[in-house]
């Protein structure tokens, strides 16, 4: 059985602001760093408006404005008609009848928290054939639309050689209906959700202090949709590092982590040259 690392998180999923809980440290388990998938099934709630906070849905909402946030395609309406039906009917109240499947999508993703991609069969891959990504951790949706899960995962170091033949029978063993989460962690020297590349956000430095990293967690959840389509979403949280390592008490387990992560993946993690020293825990 795959230990949750979701013991004591709001449950059903709502959005709303909340601080970390004990069993983030799951994430930080193993004796070296290594790549997890760690399923387990999705509370309810995910496709629901839910509580987030004002000041994200503005954040969206100013995003959705910028070129290349919203990305659609002939597939991607498909999916959605697929979708639609099983969304919250509170959403209705953002959508006009007369709207093509990409209007009511582009609308939804206005009052919706969570980034939504949009995953459809070719041949014998999935490929992204839309969806909104207001809060990218480090990579632009323009660059991902149209591309094999492989594809979009390629930057990703080991991530294709390790699991994603693994990754590939999940999705398209996915039945409609099934529902899914994991979650994934990185580190940050921002607290801002939208870790666009093209926007000057530094990065964390050997010398950052410790009190100024930020742990960024992305709660996803994968969700089987009718016609082989699924629909991947992405909630992220951002607290500060001590925090987190407080609450959990995992500071040994995450210095491992830390310790035996290779370069590569540090930095694809957010760390450009290693972490600075932890100070002695009391």
């Amino acid at each position: 059985m795959i230990p949750s690392s979701h013991a004591s998180a709001p449950s059903p999923q709502s959005f709303a602001p909340c601080p970390p809980w004990p069993g983030l440290g799951q994430l930080f388990s193993g004796e070296v760093y290594r790549f997890g998938f760690h399923l387990r099934p999705a509370r309810a709630g995910w496709l629901t408006p839910g509580t987030p906070h004002p000041d994200v849905l503005r954040q969206r909402q100013h995003r959705l404005e910028q070129p290349g946030v919203f990305q659609w395609s002939a597939p991607a309406s498909a999916a959605w008609e697929q979708l639609e039906p099983r969304l919250d009917p509170a959403f209705s109240r953002s959508l006009l009848p007369s709207d093509s499947a990409q209007e009511r999508a582009r609308a939804i993703a206005r009052v919706w928290a969570p980034d939504f991609i949009l995953l459809s069969p070719d041949d014998s891959r999935m490929r992204m054939s839309g969806g909104a990504v207001c809060f990218p951790s480090g990579w632009d949706p323009r660059e991902k639309q149209g591309r094999t899960v492989a594809g979009i995962h390629a930057p990703v170091p080991t991530l294709n050689r390790d699991m994603g033949s693994r990754i590939d029978r999940f999705l398209s063993g996915l039945k409609p209906g099934d529902a899914m989460e994991r979650d994934n962690w990185g580190l940050a020297a921002v607290p801002d959700l939208d870790l666009h590349p093209q926007r000057p956000v530094p990065r964390i430095q050997s010398d950052t202090p410790r009190h100024q990293i930020w742990f960024r967690l992305e709660e996803q959840a994968f969700i089987g949709l009718g016609e082989g389509h699924v629909l991947f979403l992405i909630h992220v949280r951002t607290w500060p590092l001590d925090e987190v390592l407080a609450v959990t008490g995992a500071h040994d387990a995450f210095e491992n982590q830390i310790r035996s992560m290779p370069t590569d993946i540090a930095h694809y993690k957010g760390l450009a040259a290693g972490l600075p020293p932890a100070p002695p825990t009391r």
